[in-house]
Parts: structure tokens; sequence; C-alpha cells
């Protein structure tokens, strides 16, 4: 049997980040989010600023840029967030054969079907009442400004996660434990994942 990972998926607003560095931490293991594409530039031999903007994001078929650099790793000529997820994926493939670890996002329980990784598959949610108080006060932001960037954000999220996986973002089909963090609390929600990790 391979490494036991978490992969969480989250809607925006509803504390995905803050539980998978609290559980990072209460497990001792390490959790990969942005840094994945910092790690897929280097696979690629690629500047971070050529793909960084693509992180998360499906193709717009009307609007996108395309990649002519990089290493033997990168096939030229397909755009950017293209690029980003193939090299992505080899990078969340070869993490999780090397250690236990959380992904964030980046549909990493997709990217692991059918390799021996043992998969805790978590989604992160909350009403959308809470996601627009939690973003008011982490970012300063006007009831209108927060609410705004949630439905931006998930609507991104949502379109990045079906476009890649073909499957429905959120469903519970395709989740082994589903967190409503305006029912549990943070450390809640971390004691639950860390119990089921721990029975993996």
């Amino acid at each position: 049997m391979g490494n036991r990972i978490i992969c969480i998926g989250r809607q925006f607003g509803s504390g995905g980040h803050e539980i998978a560095v609290r559980l990072a931490e209460r497990l001792g293991i390490k959790v990969y989010e942005k840094d994945l594409v910092h790690l897929a530039c280097q696979y690629g031999e690629l500047a971070v600023k050529t793909l960084e903007d693509a992180d998360e994001k499906a193709t717009n078929p009307y609007l996108f840029q395309t990649v002519h650099e990089g290493n033997y790793h990168v096939t030229r000529g397909l755009p950017t967030s293209e690029v980003l997820f193939k090299l992505q994926s080899h990078e969340i493939r070869r993490i999780a054969r090397r250690e236990p670890c959380i992904f964030v996002g980046r549909c990493a329980d997709h990217v692991l079907e059918g390799t021996d990784a043992q998969l805790l598959r978590v989604f992160v949610c909350a009403p959308f009442e809470d996601r627009i108080r939690r973003k008011m006060e982490q970012e300063d932001l006007s009831r209108l400004r927060a609410k705004n960037r949630i439905r931006k954000m998930d609507r991104q999220r949502k379109t990045y996660y079906e476009h890649y996986t073909g499957r429905c973002w959120g469903d519970p089909e395709h989740c082994d434990l589903l967190i409503n963090t305006g029912e549990v609390s943070m450390e809640q929600a971390v004691e639950q994942i860390a119990a089921r990790y721990s029975a993996l």
C-alpha cells in the first residue's frame, strides 16, 4: 500500500486552507497548495510568472496564452492552464509516492486515482452568509465585494474541477468526508479528518 494522502476540495471562504494548515500541524505532515505551481515550474524549467495566473483555472476557449518555452516535459503550444495541470499532476504523483501529505485543490483526488496512494477525499463547505462574513473579516472587504469574490472564485474552482475530472465539484458521491464549517468549528473539523486519516 502507498502513502496516506488527504485531498481537500473547498468552497471559497469555507476555511479549507486553515483546516489544511492546522491538520498538517496536528498530523506532522506537509500541506501542498500554491507551492505546487513553483514545483511544476521547476519540473518544466519555466518562470513562475509564466504559469501562476493559470493556477486552478480551466482554459478560456476564447482567450488564452500558450507556452513556447521550458524543457522536454513541456508540450509547447498548449494553453498555460493545460501545461500547468500536466506539470502539477506529475508533481502531485511524485510527492504522493514519496511522503504522506495533504493536497489542497488542484484536482489531486482525480490525479491520484489509480495509484497505490491511500486517499482520504475531503470537501469543505459552509453556508454562503458564513463565507461572506469570513471574507469580510479576513480581507477587510465590503459585503458586496466579499459576495462577488466568493461567487467568482467558486465559479472558477467549479469550472476547473469539472473540466479536468468530468465530475461534479463538491459531489458527496466523490468524497469520503464532507465538512460543513457552518456546523462544526475548525478544531472539530481537524479532529474529524484526523480520526478518519488514522483509520485508513
